[in-house]
């Protein structure tokens, strides 16, 4: 904590209400930031945080024996500062925004239609950008604002919003979660329910994308479309049986009921034609049953990628807001479910890059090596895959695997209901603790004030995720058209116009952590170091997690941000309250921990740490190795071994480019 904001804690700020109030600085960064940013002044957040530092030198100096300060008075310095530096564009920004708020509090008595009011206009002054938008485009930024201001107006504590606001935490889907929109979810499916596939699964997946803001998961298809496989190639061995039977004249001679009845009865598609024998009295009708089989294996795998084709264009090519999608496989090494991932990686190889649908492998340590030499080959081609190890020592229990979303985010365990799983499971919420500002506030002399400051925040942030968690689920079944048709666990115990509170309970509520390495890397120089604080924090998370969990009996985990857009909005505010600082600030974005040592240590150093992390933050983390675009496919294979053998549960691959 600076030397100015000790001399000014003990300040109160007057509102014009007559509330009395301790003076906060953050607030001062972002009025001044939000005047800066009507601006299309370049460099900005360096100038903010100088015009933000002579505010507080002002106060400071002016203000040293008073014991109070009108919120007029700190405008009126804000402007004065401004007209100072020559900010005359800023200045009037300002200026305009006071007069607007005066004529609002008089036009509306209470202080939250004042509030809502304010919120409307920023619409369209707070981004001039939004006039270069399409006109569905500026209706749908209308509409998420709408809606993000009365969350925070009429929904929300106002410590969360404050909190939100300056930068101390950041709550995600603000603008969709009052609205019952839900956040990541694994969606489960009965391919069997319809003949019309992929066409009714392609549609089903579109259409939850009206209900789900965040990413659909399609969890293990080589798992999910056996049967279908298996159902497809009988169906198709039958026709193609007596068709060529009857061609070749042999069909009165056979009980053709009877080869039927055998063939229903096997379970798979690797049988042995020998269970026909009886019916094969010469070679030629031998040769007929193996040229149906052949014939109907190429039938069927033709079909089979065709539709894959199909439903990875489709989902690629989705026009909603958010078109992410994943799907999982990898981990079937049985006669179908390796057809069905040959098929499917095949495809991926086929097709230009996805880039809203990431294919996640699921590594074991006896995969197939033909399976894992496609994979590598699609690395090295720049395809959009993701790999989760299955054998490493929290991804499987009582062999239930764990499922991933594209950005590391992890749903397993269960202990409200002491079970695994992910599959129809969901991210309910997630609110990310801003830690790298921790950083900058604390040395490392000062690390009980750190985790002091940590533990407020946490309790600030459970809190916030527990009245997420109501608002959501106090929406009813009959508010959905796709979700809660038996594609969420459990969701068949809803009856009509009932709560969904009691199946999203089997959801996860995420504490996340942003600017972990930064954070740490505050604290100390040292490399070894830096990794111990990192380890410490999670670590301490995690209980914390563990405590809420049992006091609330709702499931809370722990993940580390990776989210661009929350990382970069933090990174902007504490530019603005604590400038440009070398390796800290001086930067677009807060970064993973798994940009620690910038590329300079070697990656199976890297590796080691990467899974001690991710053991503890159960809600996950995103890690990417950065590779050349020389790298070998033998490389990759080695790279997935060494992360196999360190624990890691989740990696991507990203080309240096």
């Amino acid at each position: 904590m600076n030397d100015i904001d000790l001399k000014l804690k003990d300040l109160v700020v007057v509102k014009r209400s007559g509330q009395r109030v301790d003076f906060n600085s953050n607030k001062i960064a972002l009025a001044i930031k939000k005047a800066f940013d009507q601006t299309n002044i370049e460099n900005k957040e360096k100038k903010i945080n100088i015009i933000y530092e002579d505010v507080l030198q002002y106060i400071n100096a002016t203000y040293e024996e008073r014991k109070t300060i009108n919120v007029e008075d700190i405008q009126d310095i804000i402007e004065k500062k401004l007209k100072e530096n020559k900010y005359d564009e800023v200045y009037d920004a300002f200026s305009d925004y006071r007069i607007r708020r005066a004529a609002s509090r008089k036009a509306f008595g209470a202080k939250q239609q004042h509030k809502f009011a304010k919120a409307i206009e920023r619409i369209t002054s707070s981004n001039k950008e939004t006039f270069n938008d399409k006109p569905n485009e500026i209706l749908l930024n209308f509409g998420k604002t709408i809606a993000t201001e009365y969350t925070k107006t009429y929904v929300l504590d106002n410590k969360l919003v404050r909190a939100h606001e300056e930068g101390s935490i950041y709550i995600h889907n603000l603008d969709y979660f009052n609205l019952g929109k839900l956040s990541s979810t694994h969606m489960l499916f009965n391919i069997n329910k319809s003949d019309n596939f992929p066409t009714s699964f392609i549609l089903e997946m579109l259409d939850a994308k009206n209900e789900i803001d965040g990413e659909i998961a399609i969890d293990s298809i080589d798992y999910l479309f056996e049967d279908l496989l298996i159902k497809r190639f009988k169906c198709e061995f039958k026709k193609m049986l007596q068709k060529y039977l009857d061609i070749n004249g042999y069909l009165e001679y056979i009980n053709y009921r009877k080869v039927l009845e055998i063939l229903d009865k096997e379970n798979t598609i690797n049988f042995d034609l020998e269970i026909f024998n009886s019916f094969i009295f010469n070679k030629k009708v031998k040769d007929l049953f193996e040229l149906c089989y052949n014939d109907s294996m190429e039938y069927v795998l033709d079909i089979f990628e065709k539709d894959f084709k199909t439903i990875l264009i489709s989902l690629n090519s989705n026009i909603k807001e958010n078109k992410k999608y994943s799907i999982s496989l990898g981990d079937n090494d049985n006669f179908e479910g390796l057809i069905i991932n040959n098929s499917y990686l095949k495809v991926i190889g086929e097709l230009e890059r996805l880039d809203n649908v990431t294919t996640i492998f699921k590594v074991r340590k006896d995969s197939s090596q033909e399976l894992l030499n496609k994979v590598s080959d699609l690395v090295i081609n720049d395809k959009n895959l993701a790999f989760a190890f299955v054998d490493n020592s929290y991804n499987k229990e009582n062999d239930v695997t764990a499922e991933y979303f594209s950005d590391g985010k992890r749903i397993f365990e269960n202990p409200v209901y002491a079970e695994y799983g992910s599959s129809g499971r969901m991210i309910v919420a997630s609110v990310s603790i801003n830690v790298g500002r921790l950083g900058l506030k604390y040395s490392e002399k000062e690390i009980n004030n750190l985790y002091t400051e940590l533990d407020e925040l946490l309790d600030l942030t459970k809190n916030a995720l527990v009245s997420i968690f109501e608002t959501i689920g106090d929406k009813n079944r009959d508010n959905y058209q796709v979700i809660f048709k038996q594609n969420i666990i459990d969701d068949d115990k809803l009856e009509a116009g009932q709560k969904i509170r009691k199946v999203i309970k089997k959801g996860t509520l995420n504490i996340e952590l942003a600017g972990l390495y930064e954070c740490a890397s505050c604290l100390t120089e040292d490399p070894e170091k830096v990794k111990k604080i990192i380890t410490d924090i999670i670590s301490y998370v995690h209980s914390k997690t563990v405590k809420y969990t049992k006091e609330s009996n709702l499931n809370f985990v722990v993940g580390e941000t990776s989210k661009h857009r929350p990382l970069k909005k933090l990174m902007e505010l504490d530019k603005a309250i604590y400038g440009i600082r070398k390796g800290i600030t001086d930067k677009n974005t807060y970064e993973r921990i798994d940009s620690i040592g910038k590329g300079k240590i070697e990656i199976n150093e890297l590796l080691k740490n990467i899974g001690i992390w991710q053991k503890e933050l159960d809600g996950g983390s995103l890690t990417k190795l950065i590779i050349p675009k020389n790298c070998s496919s033998k490389k990759i294979i080695e790279y997935l071994t060494l992360a196999s053998n360190y624990n890691v549960g989740f990696i991507k691959f990203e080309y240096r480019r």
